[in-house]
């Protein structure tokens, strides 16, 4: 008998998260793929904080 499924089944890595950072007006906004995103800062350094923490916990 042949069957087209492998004997061992290779686990499939979870889709990147691919944050970008949007500017609206004095506004910076973090938003990814996966459809979370952070609220308005007027800081661009914690708009990136935000990114970087979604990126590492990967929560939506």
């Amino acid at each position: 008998m042949s069957s087209d499924v492998p004997a061992e089944s290779v686990p499939v890595p979870p889709p990147a998260h691919l944050v970008a950072l949007q500017e609206r007006g004095s506004f910076c906004f973090a938003s990814c793929s996966c459809g979370w995103f952070a609220p308005g800062r007027r800081s661009r350094d914690r708009a990136r904080r935000d990114a970087d923490e979604h990126r590492r916990d990967g929560t939506a």
